[in-house]
């Protein structure tokens, strides 16, 4: 039997039917053998799979009709960005560009028809992730440079195609410093050593869905994990920190949504919280404390929506009683109310402006009004203080310093609106005082703290013709000496001593004619003049004694002729009246007639 021989037409026909049937690649290979005769260069071959217009695929055969390469548009932009390699009819090499920016970023490599190994470029065109294939062309191993540096930092491990570890190297220093464990592609456990001493820092423990469910960590670094962490969700639940490894806890957080809702701190590890803070959104609210650990609360503070502090009530004397409030703005303080005196009213207010005291104001009597404000300069020194002393919402007092020491003190004494008492200071001690005590615009009275030997002179100029007329001397608060000049002749007239009980104890006094004081008298414990001495000729000698019993003069001795010895003598009846005389003619010191 004669086997028929099959035409070319008859073969023609077949082969494009074939060719309709055939997928893209099949197709175009088999046009180039319908060419007959192998063509004698290289060959493109477009196409418009989706009949657009468009051409969005172009196959490019060699010299012998093999396909070469071919260029897929498969976003249908009108660019190609999927380049096929092959060689001997089987892809080697595949180019994408992923992103559709007009460059290559992946890069898969075949053998045998199976892919081996994939490449990720950057845009600055580097390498930034490496996957090798096992001949299942399942991922073996995974090299990643996260930083962008040029380094695989990370390395994952794969076993029929899952993963079953990694490893991290987070500086980048050839050491690798992170490992990972996994099952059924999740994450199972995490170590991290972050200084790369050897110990590890941190452990992770993922629960059956790879989220984490409790972790420990070293945070000090000393080789022992105080940091205990437990998550539900994956999402961080409660932290709780053994800073002192005695087996109690010295901090717990409880989150919410990742973020912080509570804190409780037991800051002094007594084995009691002392310090509890609430946040909102993770962002401090209120924080209060046991300052002193009695286990009674003494300081509460809040927050603003920044988690600024906003403000403070504070028990500084922990006695159960708010004694301080501190308020702020932004977080800088502006204001302090305080109870100095602690009797449970906060009578202090303390402004303050660049964190410096510049105003304080005190309400001593409680009637809503300040009475006192002290008023401080830029280094928060003292500058001037007003008072209302007596309580009537006017102020009547006024205190100047420098360098925070007083320096003048100004008085309204009886409230008519003008100063009436000057008071002035150095190197904060009281020197000088003026006071106008009639109130007629003239300071009449200056006392004196500084002059020697005496704690205070008083000195009046009562009829304001700038002399003095008066001059009271005191030690130790008690009147010792006084000091009168009557007739304005800048003479005194009249000088009395006190003892130190501020009894009149001597005084000098002038007659009418003397130039100096001539009479000295003498007084006992009831300040009665016992004796009295007088210089008549102004000599700087006494020559006439008085003697006294009761306020009544008992006898006169007289030296007349300046010898200083007495020779005339007087006695005196209970009425001071003249009983007997003595005198001695021949002065010596005897008398010599009597008369009685």
């Amino acid at each position: 039997m004669t086997v028929p021989q099959i035409g070319k037409p008859f073969i023609a026909i077949h082969l494009l039917l074939l060719l309709s049937l055939l997928p893209g690649i099949g197709r175009l290979t088999l046009s180039a053998a319908l060419a007959g005769v192998p063509p004698a260069k290289e060959r493109e071959v477009e196409e418009d799979t989706d009949g657009d217009g468009t051409i969005n695929r172009i196959a490019v055969f060699d010299s012998m009709g093999n396909i070469k390469r071919l260029e897929i548009d498969s976003n249908k932009d009108g660019r190609m960005d999927r380049f096929q390699y092959y060689k001997r009819g089987r892809v080697i090499r595949i180019e994408r560009d992923t992103d559709f920016d007009d460059q290559i970023d992946c890069l898969d490599y075949f053998a045998s028809g199976k892919i081996t190994r994939q490449e990720k470029i950057d845009k600055e065109k580097r390498i930034y992730q490496i996957v090798l294939f096992d001949e299942k062309e399942l991922p073996l191993l995974i090299k990643k440079d996260t930083s962008g540096s040029g380094y695989f930092d990370t390395i994952y491990y794969f076993t029929d195609g899952k993963i079953t570890s990694s490893t991290t190297d987070t500086d980048e220093n050839g050491k690798v410093n992170v490992w990972q464990k996994y099952h059924d592609n999740k994450p199972v456990e995490q170590k991290t050593d972050n200084d790369e001493d050897g110990k590890v820092e941190s452990i992770v423990l993922y629960d059956r869905d790879g989220f984490p469910e409790k972790s420990r960590h070293d945070l000090d670094r000393d080789g022992k994990m105080e940091c205990f962490r437990f998550y539900r969700n994956g999402q961080l639940a409660r932290q709780q920190k053994d800073t002192n490894l005695d087996g109690r806890m010295d901090s717990v957080i409880i989150f919410q949504d990742n973020q912080p809702v509570e804190q409780k701190i037991d800051s002094n590890l007594d084995g009691r919280f002392d310090t509890f803070t609430t946040f909102r959104q993770g962002i401090p609210r209120t924080r209060n404390r046991d300052t002193n650990h009695d286990g009674n609360v003494d300081y509460f503070s809040q927050f603003d929506a920044a988690g600024r502090i906003m403000q403070v009530k504070e028990d500084t004397r922990h006695c159960g009683r708010i004694d301080r409030i501190r308020f702020f703005e932004k977080g800088v303080p502006v204001r302090i109310q305080s109870d100095a005196d602690g009797d449970g009213f906060l009578e202090t207010v303390t402004y303050l402006q660049k964190r410096k005291m510049y105003l304080q104001a005190r309400d001593s009597n409680r009637d809503g009004n300040p009475d006192i404000s002290i008023f401080f300069n830029s280094e928060e020194e003292r500058q001037r203080v007003e008072m209302d002393t007596d309580f009537d919402g006017k102020i009547d007092t006024w205190q100047m310093y420098h360098d925070n020491r007083l320096v003048s003190q100004e008085q309204d004494e009886n409230k008519d609106g003008s100063v009436d008492l000057k008071v002035f200071y150095r190197n904060g001690e009281k020197k000088k005082l003026v006071k106008d005590s009639n109130h007629d615009g003239y300071f009449e009275i200056t006392e004196w703290f500084d002059r020697p030997d005496w704690s205070m002179v008083m000195e009046q100029d009562v009829n304001r013709d700038g002399k003095i007329e008066s001059r009271f001397c005191y030690r130790d608060g008690v009147l010792r000496l006084k000091e009168i000049d009557e007739d304005g002749d800048d003479r005194l007239d009249l000088r009395e001593y006190y003892n130190k009980d501020g009894r009149l104890i001597k005084s000098e006094e002038k007659d009418s004619n003397a130039t100096s004081l001539n009479i000295v008298w003498f007084y006992n414990e009831d300040e009665e003049p016992v004796r009295a001495e007088k210089d008549t000729d102004n000599d700087g000698r006494t020559d006439i004694w008085f003697f006294y019993k009761k306020g009544r003069i008992t006898t006169v001795e007289e030296d007349t002729n300046k010898d200083g010895r007495p020779d005339l003598w007087e006695q005196y009846d209970d009425a001071e009246v003249l009983s007997r005389r003595e005198k001695d003619l021949d002065f010596d010191g005897k008398p010599d007639v009597v008369e009685p």
